[in-house]
C-alpha cells in the first residue's frame, strides 16, 4: 500500500494524510469510514478530501475515483487487496459480515 500512496502524493501533489484517504475513498468507504480508519476527526478528513478536490481538480468523490482509478488503472485492485487483507485479519468482510 506505501508504493501506491506514494505514486499518489507524486502525481497529485498530496500530503500524506491525503494520499491515505484517498486510497480509503477509492476502495469505496465512506468519508466518515475512512476518518474512523485513520484515527482523525470527521473535520479534519472532510478538510483534507476539499484539499485532495482542489488538487486532482475534482469536485465529487465519485469524480476522484474515476479521475485515480483512470491515471493508475493497477491502484484500485491493489486497494483493494490490501483492503480485503485488513478485513480477513480482523474476521469481517468489507460488508460487515463474517467471510465465506
Amino acid at each position: 500500500m506505501d508504493e501506491s500512496i506514494d505514486r499518489l502524493r507524486a502525481h497529485f501533489g498530496l500530503t500524506l494524510a491525503e494520499a491515505r484517504l484517498a486510497l480509503h475513498l477509492v476502495t469505496g468507504e465512506t468519508l466518515r469510514s475512512a476518518a474512523a480508519d485513520l484515527h482523525t476527526s470527521y473535520e479534519t478528513a472532510r478538510t483534507q478530501l476539499k484539499s485532495i478536490f482542489s488538487k486532482t481538480g475534482t469536485c465529487r468523490q465519485a469524480e476522484l475515483v474515476v479521475v485515480i482509478v483512470t491515471a493508475f488503472p493497477g491502484l484500485f485492485k491493489a486497494a483493494l487487496q490490501a483492503a480485503d487483507a485488513v478485513f480477513v485479519q480482523v474476521g469481517v468482510g468489507r460488508s460487515g459480515g463474517i467471510p465465506a
